[in-house]
């Protein structure tokens, strides 16, 4: 139908389990970025479509490791721009008929003091450029996020594409 669109959209959902058992949670929209848009409009015009949130295969530390060349899930970067991965899968892919919903969870385990300002979700991951190569999504953590020794981090990403 004339002005029918398809449309990429998201959110992020932030578990803190403290050292001392206390539960901390955050939500947020997330940016859907351009690259995945791109990706989106690619696969239209393509014989076969090659478009995931998270490819094969995933980040795979809990344990504030640098990302992995060639892997995809989620990293975080700290306030000071350092990047680190976290224990990336994808926990769900529901279809409703209008929309398909993918669900990436991301686990980082604390043993130091962190200050963690955004989070990025993306496929394939190169040491060279330090950066994925293709982006899915960004989200600043509004106000930042700190985390100490034993302190759990666990952020699920949640994008869908529906067609409205």
């Amino acid at each position: 139908m004339i002005g029918d669109r398809v449309t990429p959209s998201g959110k992020v959902s932030v578990e803190i389990i403290r050292a001392n058992g206390n539960v901390e949670h955050l939500e947020g929209s997330n940016a859907i970025h351009q690259d995945i848009r791109n990706k989106l409009a690619a696969s239209l015009a393509s014989g076969t479509t090659n478009i995931c949130c998270i490819a094969n295969p995933a980040f795979d530390s809990n344990a504030f490791q640098t990302p992995t060349n060639g892997q995809s899930g989620i990293y975080i970067v700290l306030t000071n721009g350092t990047k680190y991965e976290m224990l990336s899968t994808k926990t769900s892919t529901d279809s409703n008929g209008t929309a398909k919903t993918f669900t990436v969870t991301g686990v980082l385990r604390s043993e130091a003091t962190y200050a963690i300002a955004s989070g990025v979700l993306g496929n394939v991951y190169s040491t060279s450029s330090g950066a994925f190569t293709t982006i899915t999504s960004t989200h600043a953590f509004s106000g930042g996020i700190s985390l100490v020794d034993g302190d759990q981090l666990t952020v699920t990403w949640t994008i869908t594409i529906a067609d409205n």
